[in-house]
């Protein structure tokens, strides 16, 4: 299960999944399944968000069914899709928008290949930051020229229109709170949505103070971090990296990776000073030796850990909650919507990425790799 946050990120930007003939809304944050085609729009903007750092977000949904009764494209309706997720350090800021309405005399698989059914000709798309009420427009661009590609699909992929403003122009700081307010023209009603931007925070543990991992294989390890108070869900992952070669041959030598899942989709109780996760260190070494095979002719050197830590607000949280509502073995087809725009359907808040690079293990826990149980075999 990949990250949460992470997924629903790279949905925001690029690429389009499967639709039911009555749920031409998209879908994929989740994967949820087809019953929201709004999802998989999630991933298209999002994947924009990646290249700021990535990203975003974010979870596994994937719905089981599609069901014909779920009437969100009434004849002549017409339903925004919005998705949004703000990171105050990215180079630019991505907003999708498009609509989904269905014409009851035509297929629905057809207008999905068409473009001007997806996008709305003249959107004015602005963001307000209502603690200065300064006005910014967003510029439409081709995502598919911005390095952004929207994947073949149900859905037409050329033009891959968003909507962007660079970070100098928008220049985001924590705690801004920020509008989207998008004109579909025609009269109809502005379509808002609201978001507190969220900080980096602080890495406690390991931190300044106590540099390196310790992992213990009778106790737990600490992760320990600060985040902005708006901060409501969290993916944490260890990316531990390590170089190996062949023994007597140095200059062949590879970088590897192993990504350490600590927590996705991760909520705490109340908002608090410090968030801390634990494991048992123990795991560590399991870790090590489930992902690197044994071979004696083969010499490895330990790099470091870095540590990323992927934050989302309240709406992405709820968003998130509500996906996952009913996709266990006995949850119903009929799930739940959530959306904090004032029409339609969509997400808009804020992410950000806690990352802290190279960091060590302490002596006794180096030995351990060298000659514990787990790992002695794996050459270190």
């Amino acid at each position: 299960m990949a990250n949460f946050i992470l997924h629903v990120v790279k949905f925001f930007t690029g690429s389009p999944a499967s639709a039911c003939k009555i749920c031409l809304v998209q879908n994929k944050i989740f994967s949820l399944s087809l019953k929201h085609e709004d999802l998989n729009r999630l991933s298209d903007t999002c994947s924009a968000m990646k290249k700021f750092l990535f990203a975003i977000l974010i979870a596994p949904f994937f719905f089981q069914a599609c069901s014909n009764d779920f009437e969100v494209t009434a004849p002549w309706q017409d339903i925004p899709i919005v998705y949004g997720l703000l990171n105050v350090n990215d180079t630019a800021h991505y907003i999708r928008v498009e609509k989904a309405f269905l014409d009851p005399n035509a297929d629905a698989f057809e207008i999905a290949q068409i473009p001007d059914s997806l996008y709305y000709d003249n959107a004015l798309v602005q963001l307000e930051k209502l603690n200065t009420g300064e006005v910014f427009t967003l510029q439409k661009v081709d995502g598919n020229l911005e390095g952004y590609p929207r994947k073949a699909g149900t859905f037409a992929n050329a033009p891959n229109w968003l909507y962007k403003i660079d970070s100098l122009t928008l220049d985001l700081k924590e705690g801004d709170q920020v509008q989207v307010q998008i004109d579909r023209g025609s009269g109809l009603p502005i379509v808002t949505a609201e978001a507190v931007i969220l900080g980096k925070g602080i890495q406690r543990t390991p931190g300044t103070n106590d540099p390196s991992f310790s992992f213990d294989y009778n106790l737990p390890t600490k992760l320990a971090w600060s985040s902005s108070e708006h901060a409501r869900i969290f993916d944490v992952t260890l990316f531990i990296r390590y170089t190996e070669y062949p023994i007597g041959q140095p200059d062949l030598f590879e970088h590897k990776v192993i990504e350490w899942k600590w927590g996705q989709g991760v909520r705490f109780p109340s908002v608090t000073s410090q968030y801390i996760l634990e494991k048992q260190g123990v795991e560590f070494y399991q870790v090590m030796a489930n992902n690197i095979p044994v071979n004696p002719d083969m010499k490895r050197i330990f790099e470091g850990i870095d540590i990323q830590i992927i934050q989302g607000g309240e709406a992405l949280e709820k968003y998130i909650n509500v996906a996952l509502a009913n996709t266990g073995i006995t949850g119903s087809q009929e799930l739940p919507t959530y959306t904090n725009l004032s029409e339609g359907l969509g997400v808009f808040s804020s992410v950000n990425f806690l990352e802290t690079k190279d960091v060590l293990l302490t002596a006794i826990s180096r030995d351990s790799l060298r000659n514990g149980v787990f790992t002695k075999d794996l050459n270190f």
